[in-house]
């Protein structure tokens, strides 16, 4: 246990647990505990991540459990607000990392709303180095990366900061006198990623995860060459050599770094690498230049698309590489919420044709995955 003080995550309390038609399963009473991971009640413990929805009313915690089910926890007394307010903090935690939706560093919080339909409401607004995540009081956590930006703008009707990217809009208010220190928050850590970029590279264009097309890219053939690994760079040529479209080069910033990585010519700041996609016969090969050691990756689908969902996901390549027993929604799955929830993680791993491995079997594999 850990996080907030444990005399706000400790209550007496009662407690009910019903089927998913509402009758009554176990019930008693006693000490309700809130852990970085879980609610325990009594003998009843509660994952984070099997938590769907939470209401705290009327001295009167109700909680939607996956796969199904319900729990109900009550006589908490003049503890209720404190010990609903660490449960809530703490399952929000859990859930955005079960969804993929943290990083590397704390982030800065902001109490806001987004006010966007279908689901406007009350969130927190997590700021972190790479990304947005909002996480709202209803639904599932959800980010917005930099890199999938083209801006961020503020507006007084109704007063709130806009992010805007080329497929999507979000309009968060509801901040008081926070909405300018969000503002300035996003605009600085977005130009910074930009200026990171850009001295990397020698050029404007680049964005976290975005792969950019050969004719937009300055000496693109040379700039794959500084920015691929000795150990890639037959597979990089190979990757070339097979697209009928225009490849792309693209920078990421991983946010499941591997302690040892492949270094280019052109060496990267930390937890940054270089990738290419290319598009092969309706298919779309990612291939990792310098960083990780990743296999390539062969996904069926149009190219905008599945960058769109690798950016979403920050590259990370342990949840696509689950075979499908370990991919499994089971309660012991660490990675359960984000396979049954997180739908770019979905599309993907639909979408996967191949994960060629960079062996001495690679050359082959390659042809038949993409031929």
């Amino acid at each position: 246990m850990g996080g907030d003080g444990d005399e706000e995550r400790r209550a007496p309390a009662t407690f009910a647990r019903l089927d998913g038609k509402g009758q009554v399963l176990e019930e008693g009473s006693g000490t309700a505990i809130v852990d970085d991971d879980r609610l325990i009640v009594g003998p009843l413990t509660v994952a984070h991540l099997d938590a769907d929805a939470l209401r705290a009313a009327d001295y009167r915690i109700e909680i939607d459990l996956w796969p199904d089910g319900r729990l109900v926890v009550a006589g908490l007394g003049r503890r209720f607000d404190t010990f609903a307010r660490a449960l809530a903090q703490a399952r929000n935690r859990a859930r955005v990392a079960g969804l993929l939706a943290h990083g590397l560093t704390t982030p800065e919080v902001f109490e806001g709303a987004v006010l966007d339909e279908p689901d406007p409401g009350r969130a927190e607004i997590h700021v972190y180095d790479t990304h947005v995540t909002l996480v709202p009081e209803k639904g599932f956590p959800w980010q917005v990366p930099f890199g999938a930006l083209t801006s961020v703008e503020r507006i007084d009707t109704p007063a709130a900061v806009v992010l805007r990217g080329p497929s999507a809009i979000t309009h968060v208010g509801w901040l008081a006198r926070r909405r300018d220190a969000l503002f300035e928050r996003l605009s600085e850590r977005l130009h910074a990623q930009r200026v990171l970029l850009r001295d990397v590279t020698g050029q404007d264009g680049f964005a976290d995860g975005l792969g950019v097309p050969r004719p937009a890219v300055q000496d693109f053939d040379p700039a794959i060459e500084r920015f691929t690994a000795l150990e890639r760079a037959d597979h990089a040529r190979a990757v070339l050599a097979a697209a009928d479209g225009e490849p792309r080069l693209g920078f990421v910033k991983l946010l499941d770094p591997d302690d040892g990585t492949l270094e280019a010519p052109a060496l990267l700041p930390d937890h940054w690498a270089s990738f290419l996609l290319a598009p092969v016969r309706n298919r779309t090969v990612l291939e990792i230049l310098s960083g990780p050691s990743a296999a390539t990756y062969v996904f069926e689908g149009p190219i905008d698309e599945i960058n769109r969902d690798l950016q979403v996901l920050h590259f990370r390549r342990g949840p696509l590489a689950l075979g499908d027993e370990e991919a499994r929604l089971t309660p012991r799955n660490p990675l359960r919420l984000a396979l049954r929830a997180l739908e770019p993680l979905r599309r993907l791993r639909d979408r996967t044709r191949a994960r060629v491995i960079h062996d001495d079997r690679w050359a082959a594999a390659f042809r038949t995955a993409t031929g």
